[in-house]
């Protein structure tokens, strides 16, 4: 398989070329880790500086990768812009530190070249090894009509469905009318479907607005909730919840 394999993006309906979203000069992003209670991540920026066959070569980072983190498997996300549309969305997927060269120069064969110090990451393959995602979290699970999954929340001010939810927070969406405001916490509840091979059917906790959005057309408000606390059963069960839905969306994407 090579870089130049493509499949239809369903964020802009035309092809993406890997070979595209891995070009050099690329801004890339690491995730090196993220705190599932209080959705914080240790974000990395770097740049693609060459791809090859095997790895990804990246710009050392600040604050610098070291080798206690060499073999550690961490999030890498860009930023994909389309030309014609001007859309823009983020890919990401599951990558392994594998190298650390205190010597990579940029031309090899000129001794004069400066020795910079860069990473080496393993890299997608195919189209059906990346998942949209954002740089605060590693994924994001879009929830619809046919997903089977329902938030309650309480105080409950009015009637909210959940738009998307990962594992800092959850987006829900309300009647623009119901008195929310910014700072407000709730407990919530959401209910995942019990046929669904999960490790857990309900995810529950704490959580305060840090976004309200109104959209006066629509007659509707989005409520950004982020969570504080989540019961011990949650935590341990976020990460596989989410790592459940992102290899079914990837699923997904190859049979399309």
């Amino acid at each position: 398989m090579k870089f130049s394999d493509f499949k239809t993006s369903p964020i802009t309906s035309r092809p993406i070329y890997l070979e595209r979203l891995l070009r050099p000069q690329t801004g890339v992003d690491l995730i090196i880790e993220v705190d599932n209670l209080t959705g914080r991540a240790d974000i990395r920026s770097s740049t693609i500086l060459e791809y090859t066959s095997y790895q990804l070569i990246v710009a050392q980072t600040y604050p610098p990768v070291g080798k206690s983190h060499l073999g550690r498997k961490v999030e890498a996300s860009v930023v994909y812009h389309d030309l014609i549309t001007k859309e823009s969305s983020r890919w990401g997927w599951t990558s392994t530190i594998q190298t650390l060269d205190n010597h990579y120069r940029l031309e090899p064969d000129d001794p004069e070249t400066e020795e910079v110090v860069v990473i080496g990451l393993s890299h997608p393959d195919r189209w059906s090894e990346l998942t949209k995602s954002n740089v605060r979290q590693a994924y994001r699970l879009e929830a619809d009509n046919n997903s089977g999954i329902t938030v309650t929340v309480n105080p409950a001010l009015g009637p909210v469905s959940l738009i998307n939810f990962s594992a800092g927070g959850i987006m829900l969406k309300t009647s623009a009318a119901a008195p929310y405001t910014l700072g407000q916490e709730l407990d919530f509840v959401i209910a995942f479907p019990l046929s669904a091979p999960l490790p857990v059917h309900r995810i529950a906790g704490q959580a305060v607005i840090v976004r309200l959005d109104l959209d006066s057309r629509q007659h509707t408000a989005l409520l950004g909730l982020k969570f504080l606390s989540l019961t011990p059963e949650a935590q341990r069960a976020m990460p596989k919840l989410l790592h459940h839905y992102m290899l079914k969306e990837q699923r997904q994407r190859r049979d399309d």
